[in-house]
């Protein structure tokens, strides 16, 4: 019996599928009302920091994944996204190998890679290694990290801050940086919003 479409769901990623498929085999035991278990599974958005939709900026989304401040739940995060990707990489040392997440970046329509943190040569390093060369230095702060990326963005990309790594060289925690994230995101859309359109 189909409950709704994978398309309907506002959570991204093939984890996160997993998860609503396990979440609905427990309820599933208990109440078999597919109208209620619809209802949630096509209006939750997920959890704050977590591949969580921010704003669109001339036609280009952004999302937070500041919590993913490893390696693999960076691959994951970018696996998450078909379209176009500029992804938001780096941050403090945590001692882990980028050489998995550069092999991610590669094969998974990944157009521009920004650096950032002490540990944005080192995964540069990884990524050269394994033949992705489009990176460049995101920026020293979060407005210079999103304006970088906005500059380069494209109706239909996806800005994702994934870093990849701990927080603590630039900001006082994941929650921080996420927070300034959307902050920038959102202060620039609402900006964006009020521009007056063009002349044609």
């Amino acid at each position: 019996q189909s409950i709704c479409e994978v398309s309907e769901l506002k959570l991204r990623g093939r984890h996160n599928w997993q998860n609503i498929c396990a979440a609905v085999t427990t309820v599933w035991q208990v109440d078999q009302n597919i109208e209620a278990i619809r209802q949630v599974l096509t209006s939750f958005s997920g959890l704050e920091h977590r591949l969580e939709y921010v704003s669109q900026i001339d036609g280009a989304s952004y999302f937070d994944d500041s919590f993913g401040t490893t390696p693999d739940t960076a691959i994951v995060a970018i696996e998450a996204f078909s379209e176009p990707k500029i992804v938001i990489l780096g941050g403090s040392d945590k001692g882990a190998s980028y050489d998995n997440l550069a092999q991610c970046v590669v094969n998974n329509n990944v157009k521009k890679v920004l650096l950032i943190g002490e540990q944005g040569p080192s995964i540069g390093a990884a990524l050269a290694r394994a033949g992705f060369k489009n990176t460049s230095t995101g920026g020293s702060n979060m407005t210079e990290i999103i304006k970088t990326a906005r500059s380069i963005a494209q109706p239909g990309d996806v800005i994702l801050l994934s870093p990849g790594c701990a927080s603590f060289d630039m900001f006082r925690d994941y929650k921080d940086r996420g927070n300034q994230f959307k902050q920038v995101v959102r202060e620039l859309a609402l900006s964006a919003a009020q521009s007056p359109a063009p002349a044609e």
